[in-house]
């Protein structure tokens, strides 16, 4: 059996030889210190890692790696055959310090502090009261679509991994939370406003699908038919304790607009759908089944609630569970045996009858231990076979 088969088989719900592995979330990733570190540890050359512009940086390991760990997906990025012109302009300004800022038109700020890799929000587009002018402001009624995506060569990529018989992930995430609060608002006057006046903010959810859907067109125009599986949802609503509001406000603000997402995916692929959240999302998870989610990407079984055999047993014939082995304490401070342990766990949890696909519960970050990475991936591909 394949990987694309392998893969395959289990988001259909059928069990197949193994247990199939994945390296990330929407993209295959870890820090490129780590994937040096693993590198070393199997005898293999890294240069795509060790070119990386920062330790911290998060890199795609190199095919050599990706190999020796069993990952049964890759990542096709459909590039654009020219700067799309519904792209806004953006200036580059290169800090005293060594830090970078990314000054977009409608004022939002995004910097890189110096000596680090992460790029943070530092001024939202929307500082003072959110009003329709502001609105109309950030996102301009009216939305064109545009045939901007390379579809030759992100067809071709495509088939040559499957060719290769791996399956093959596309992303195109639509986030009508996340992507509002992650430069139009801060997350905080996101939350303010969903408190003060709810139908403003919809309003301006709704503006934003407006012009995420004229510009998936084009993606689904190129890979739509092709594709195994395609990121095409992604909302943050949970932390590592409950959700950010309450299921009554989610079902009531949210869910209809992720279910018009759903649709619009539908319309125009065949690909398996997964939606990203982070956190303690149980008690939305019959919501996401209900509205056509078919995948939970990360499944991050260290939050409260989202205990894997509680899952596997209340939801594991409607949704795959893709994740799993936790990134925040368990990689980058356990033993390897506990590592070792927890894959066992997660595999007699999630695996038996399929809908399971093995990975880390987010990008593996800087300072885990090489060695447990490995440990990881090696206890999965030999446990995973008793599944």
């Amino acid at each position: 059996m394949n990987s694309r088969e392998r893969v395959l088989l289990a988001l259909n719900h059928q069990e197949p030889d193994r247990v199939p592995i994945d390296l990330g979330t929407s993209d295959t990733t870890m820090a490129a210190e780590v994937a040096v570190g693993v590198a070393q540890l199997l005898g293999l050359d890294a240069p795509q890692a060790m070119a990386a512009a920062h330790p911290a940086a998060y890199v795609t390991p190199d095919a050599c790696i990706l190999v020796a760990l069993g990952a049964d997906v890759r990542l096709v990025p459909v590039s654009a055959k020219q700067q799309p012109s519904l792209a806004p302009a953006v200036r580059e300004v290169q800090l005293a310090d060594g830090g970078m800022e990314w000054v977009h038109p409608d004022g939002t700020v995004f910097r890189r502090p110096a000596a680090t890799w992460d790029v943070q929000l530092l001024t939202p587009a929307i500082r003072g009261e959110l009003s329709a002018a502001e609105i109309d402001r950030i996102f301009p009624a009216g939305a064109s679509t545009e045939e901007w995506a390379d579809a030759e060569g992100a067809r071709a990529a495509v088939h040559e991994w499957q060719a290769q018989g791996l399956a093959v992930q596309c992303n195109c995430i639509i986030m009508p939370v996340t992507g509002t609060s992650g430069g139009p608002l801060s997350l905080e006057q996101w939350m303010l406003e969903f408190a003060s006046q709810p139908d403003q903010l919809c309003r301006l959810m709704d503006r934003y699908l407006e012009q995420a859907f004229a510009w998936a067109e084009s993606f689904y125009t190129a890979v739509g038919p092709v594709m195994d599986m395609v990121y095409g949802l992604g909302d943050d609503v949970a932390s590592q304790l409950a959700l950010w509001m309450s299921p009554n406000d989610y079902r009531r603000y949210i869910k209809p607009r992720h279910a018009e997402i759903i649709r619009f995916i539908k319309a125009r692929t065949d690909a398996k759908i997964i939606h990203h959240c982070c956190g303690a999302c149980r008690e939305i998870i019959p919501d996401l089944i209900e509205v056509g989610v078919e995948v939970l990407n990360p499944t991050q079984t260290s939050a409260a609630g989202m205990e894997p055999f509680a899952l596997k047993r209340d939801f594991g014939n409607d949704i795959v569970f893709w994740g799993g082995i936790d990134v925040i304490e368990l990689l980058p401070f356990g033993t390897v045996t506990e590592v070792e342990d927890a894959v066992k766990t997660h595999i007699d949890a999630l695996a038996p009858g399929g809908g399971y696909i093995f990975a880390p519960s987010h990008m593996i970050p800087r300072g885990t231990p090489p060695q447990n990475v490995l440990a990881m991936y090696r206890t999965a591909l030999t446990y995973g076979k008793c599944c």
